[in-house]
């Protein structure tokens, strides 16, 4: 490994990444096996790849031959982190939406299950008289 040279071993991340092979979880893998692999699996451009294919902006998918490694003040990899717990937190607040839906629609039919339990509580108390004065009025024949 450490006879090959930096150059080939960024090619390497760079085309696992493209090719959509690599995940983060894939570099953050690659980078604690060793200090070269650490470093060269920090740099921006290697992040820049994996922000654009994870989370492509309106103007790259609009333009997909734009260059990768346009962003600006903060690294690609903090940027990259921040879009994904975004994106985690947007998955969570979802799911949690969609709980309280199902949530709600068991209360709502609930409801109306014990509106169908009086009704037929009512319904037997009536036809408990009905058969009663039934019965009476056979007697009373």
């Amino acid at each position: 490994m450490s006879g090959l040279p930096d150059e080939l071993w960024r090619q390497i991340l760079e085309i696992g990444i493209r090719n959509s092979k690599f995940s983060y979880k894939d570099l953050c893998c690659v980078s604690i096996s060793c200090r070269r692999l650490h470093r060269l699996s920090s740099e921006d451009s290697l992040w820049s790849y994996l922000l654009f294919s994870d989370f492509p902006s309106p103007s790259q998918q609009q333009n997909p031959n734009s260059n990768h490694s346009s962003s600006t003040s903060p690294s690609a990899k903090s940027t990259y982190r921040i879009k994904f717990e975004r994106e985690k937190d947007r998955k969570v607040a979802a799911h949690r939406r969609a709980v309280l839906r199902k949530e709600s629609e068991i209360v709502e039919r609930e409801r109306k299950i014990r509106e169908i339990e009086t009704r037929l509580r009512l319904e037997t108390e009536n036809m408990t008289a009905a058969s009663i004065e039934l019965s009476n009025l056979h007697k009373v024949r």
